[in-house]
């Protein structure tokens, strides 16, 4: 008699067949999920790039613009600190003008060449000067690389170039400078003809004193000071009162 036995082990064919047949399934949303999460990262990363880089064009813009306005706020206090002076009669005007020569013959031409500056000089409240310089007459066939200058002689110390006269097709020219020594320091001034970049005079057309002026412009008193001194003779008015007072008292 042959006793038939039943296999009771587990199949696990079932099991991993089952497996490979749905596991790629399940894993298809965790893949699109970390795909969107990777492609999110990149987007935030490309944008935060992208915002970084036009931040940095902004900030740069920005100085560019500030740097615009300063200058332009210092182009015009400069110019209106040249019209106030351009405006100012000055303290004085002194007349530089080139000595015309001997006429050699009776009933000759005059020289072309009467070259002469009208030099207005003011001061300034910080104790310096300026001068307004307006030439005529100048000659316009000087030499390459030459030019008038007006110079400014001080009591002590090295001439102070004024500036170059820029003439125009008149013979006309004009310049300004501020910042000279002072009023009661100045000596004479000089018409010359120099290199555009001289440090010195050169050739000496014209040469003028400057009257001796002294500062007008001096420093404010200080509020407190003005005030101290009613305070005080309110206080001392204020002790005799009451000691007045006192005695009648008794």
């Amino acid at each position: 008699m042959e006793t038939s036995t039943t296999d009771t082990r587990p199949q696990f064919s079932r099991i991993t067949e089952g497996t490979q047949r749905h596991s790629w399934r399940a894993a298809v949303p965790a893949v699109v999920v970390l795909v969107v999460f990777i492609g999110l990262i990149a987007y935030l990363a490309s944008s935060l790039s992208s915002y970084s880089q036009k931040a940095s064009t902004a900030e740069r813009d920005a100085n560019q613009y500030r740097e615009q306005v300063a200058a332009m706020g210092k182009q015009v206090g400069d110019l209106q600190k040249d019209l106030s002076l351009a405006r100012s009669p000055g303290r004085t005007t002194v007349i530089v003008e080139a000595a015309q020569p001997a006429k050699a013959k009776k009933g000759a031409a005059p020289s072309s060449d009467r070259s002469w500056a009208a030099v207005t000089w003011g001061e300034l409240p910080t104790g310096k000067s300026w001068m307004r310089v307006n030439g005529y007459g100048l000659s316009q066939k000087l030499d390459a690389g030459k030019a008038y200058h007006l110079w400014m002689a001080p009591q002590t110390g090295d001439p102070v170039d004024v500036g170059v006269i820029e003439t125009d097709q008149n013979g006309s020219g004009f310049v300004m400078k501020s910042d000279l020594p002072g009023v009661d320091q100045g000596k004479a001034v000089m018409l010359t003809i120099d290199p555009q970049d001289a440090k010195q005079p050169g050739e000496v057309v014209a040469k003028a004193d400057l009257p001796k002026l002294q500062p007008t412009m001096t420093a404010l008193p200080q509020p407190q000071d003005t005030q101290q001194a009613p305070a005080s003779e309110n206080k001392a008015k204020t002790g005799a009162d009451t000691q007045q007072m006192h005695q009648t008292g008794k």
